[in-house]
């Protein structure tokens, strides 16, 4: 009886739960990404350096 319960709430909410995790997955990913596109473009300093002119 007891599978029977776990499977009938594990079919109810394995949609939700999948919908969740690649939305977790998906952020992940995106925060990955910034932060790659972020290391990749060279620093620039708004400061003159102090032998420039």
């Amino acid at each position: 009886m007891l599978d029977e319960m776990w499977m009938r709430g594990w079919e109810e909410n394995h949609g939700r739960f999948s919908a969740d995790l690649d939305r977790g997955f998906g952020k992940i990913a995106q925060a990955w990404r910034d932060w790659r596109g972020r290391s990749a473009r060279p620093v620039t300093s708004s400061k003159p350096c102090a032998g420039a002119h």
